[in-house]
């Protein structure tokens, strides 16, 4: 949970912070302590023996009283209370708080998983990133990805379909959120490896950018179509825009239309 004066979070798709992400899969063996959990906080914070208390790394879970707060702390609960957690500590290993700051490791029937990214493919909890520590950047931005495609948990309260013009008049309010846009294609224009998707209804420079990775979804001009992802908006030359890294974030106008109720 969020405390006084730390960092804003850093959505899925906000702008990368350099030198923060590595590409290293989670490992329990790499955990340096090991330890029982014998009270959850909220969502994102334990007691574990020995009195340390721990908050989850790259994670923000909603504050008591917010929307899925209580799913937050019962999902960590069923996850982690009287279970023994190998933790795996990343650059800093405290906040100002004098929290252990760790990754959590828990052996449930599948194998062991880490529950900070299980936290976040429930889509309870945001990312919350902040440097020197980051070392599972990747794997915290697709399990976020995969939880707001699917509309699990804070993603499933996306509200109306906005058109272009709406977005852009509300962008104080949508700014980092997850939003679906109507927008009509305009261009598809190369950007290096990846493509660029300017909406015939722009004033201020909203777009879709589909990275190198994402496989191409047939957009071509005249398209109407429903975009969703996470509004950023870095800079007034740019303009704001959504990043689209996986095709199912986008969808056919008409497809929708014609799907029965």
């Amino acid at each position: 949970m969020r405390r006084a004066g730390v960092l804003a979070f850093a959505g899925v798709l906000a702008l990368a912070v350099v030198g923060v992400g590595q590409v290293e899969a989670p490992d329990p063996s790499r955990a340096t302590i090991t330890s029982r959990v014998l009270r959850v906080i909220d969502g994102d914070t334990v007691d574990i023996r020995g009195s340390q208390r721990v908050r989850l790394l790259g994670i923000d879970t909603p504050e008591l009283g917010e929307p899925y707060s209580e799913e937050a702390i019962a999902f960590t609960k069923r996850l982690l209370l009287f279970k023994t957690v190998r933790l795996e500590l990343d650059v800093k290993e405290r906040d100002v708080y004098d929290r252990l700051l760790a990754y959590a490791y828990v052996e449930t029937d599948e194998g062991w998983v880490m529950a900070n990214l299980e936290i976040v493919r429930a889509g309870l909890a945001r990312l919350l990133i902040i440097p020197p520590n980051g070392k599972y950047r990747a794997q915290f931005e697709a399990a976020q990805l995969e939880a707001m495609i699917h509309r699990r948990g804070l993603w499933g309260m996306v509200g109306e379909v906005l058109t272009v013009s709406a977005l852009e008049a509300r962008i104080d309010e949508v700014v980092n959120q997850v939003v679906t846009v109507r927008l009509t294609v305009a261009a598809v224009v190369a950007a290096g490896n990846s493509l660029r998707v300017d909406p015939s209804e722009t004033r201020f420079g909203f777009h879709l950018f589909l990275v190198a990775t994402c496989p191409p979804v047939g957009l071509g001009p005249g398209a109407e179509i429903l975009a969703t992802g996470v509004v950023e908006y870095a800079s007034l030359k740019d303009g704001p825009r959504i990043l689209i890294e996986d095709p199912t974030q986008i969808v056919l106008a008409t497809d929708v239309e014609a799907a029965p109720p």
